[in-house]
């Protein structure tokens, strides 16, 4: 059976809805093919799948998985509907149909996989200065036309979402539920923990930027503040450079960003101290050695 194109968009409500792209019978086998290539190739080497939990990048053998959110079920539902069900892409004013991703994809004894590229802008040849060979000349390509990514942003299958780059899915799917940042309400929380002085709470609440924020949702879920004293924390981090200053029995929160910010990382045990050299070095990867 043929795996038909869908085009996965985003609609003026900010709603993911999903469109039919219809081929000429001259290019679906083509398409088939390309998709099936980019497969191959996005699981090559793949022997590893980690569940994602916001903070780093997969290494070469593995995917980062995500249990599919309810916005993104509408790829299984697409791909297990009737496709003339389906409405189509506007093909007239296809530039403005806010299209997130291009997808297509089988069903096999019940199981369905999904594959997904994303889509961009760029991607949409009316936009572009575009030539199109006519003859033994060329002209300007005036008409709706785009082009194919050229590889894979993600895998659905199995009630998961399978990648290997966080900022490509995230510009398909809504993920604040998954890779969210802390609430002013949480970094209140966290400011007033009995570990934590800090002198203008408001004022911390309003310095503290997105990736800080996400620095303290961790450091919460962690437990870091409840697990170890003020003191045993400025011992730790003295020894990867970082002066920590414990006023009362509590770790004075400082008031610069940059400050705050390289509090935040030692406390997410993002910053250490090299085991040869001594020197300090902060990483994105909360991944535990095997």
């Amino acid at each position: 059976m043929p795996q038909n194109l869908f085009a996965a968009c985003r609609n003026g409500a900010g709603q993911l809805v999903t469109k039919r792209v219809r081929l000429d019978a001259n290019v679906q086998q083509a398409i088939e093919d390309i998709f099936a290539d980019q497969e191959a190739e996005f699981r090559a080497g793949v022997t590893d799948e980690v569940p994602f939990d916001g903070s780093w990048t997969p290494d070469e053998d593995e995917f980062l998985t995500i249990d599919i959110p309810a916005e993104a079920q509408a790829f299984e539902n697409t791909i297990n509907a009737n496709a003339v069900a389906v409405p189509d892409i506007n093909t007239a004013a296809f530039a403005g149909e806010g299209i997130k991703a291009l997808f297509t994809g089988r069903t096999v004894n019940g199981a369905t996989t999904v594959l997904v590229q994303r889509f961009t802008s760029q991607q949409v040849l009316e936009r572009r200065f575009a030539l199109l060979q006519q003859g033994n000349a060329f002209r300007r390509l005036t008409e709706p036309a785009f082009t194919l990514d050229s590889g894979l942003a993600c895998i659905v299958e199995d009630g998961m979402i399978k990648f290997k780059s966080q900022q490509k899915l995230r510009s398909i799917i809504n993920m604040l539920d998954i890779y969210r940042a802390a609430t002013d309400q949480e970094v209140q929380t966290f400011a007033g923990h009995a570990s934590l002085a800090v002198a203008d709470i408001a004022g911390f609440v309003d310095i503290t930027n997105q990736i800080s924020r996400k620095l303290i949702h961790a450091i919460t879920n962690n437990g870091t503040l409840d697990t170890y004293t003020p003191t045993d924390i400025q011992t730790a981090a003295q020894e990867t450079g970082l002066a920590i200053i414990v006023q009362n029995g509590k770790i004075v929160m400082p008031t610069a960003h940059g400050e705050i910010k390289a509090l935040l990382q030692f406390l997410n045990e993002s910053r250490y101290s090299g085991p040869l050299s001594g020197q300090a070095y902060v990483t994105n990867s909360q991944r535990l050695a095997s």
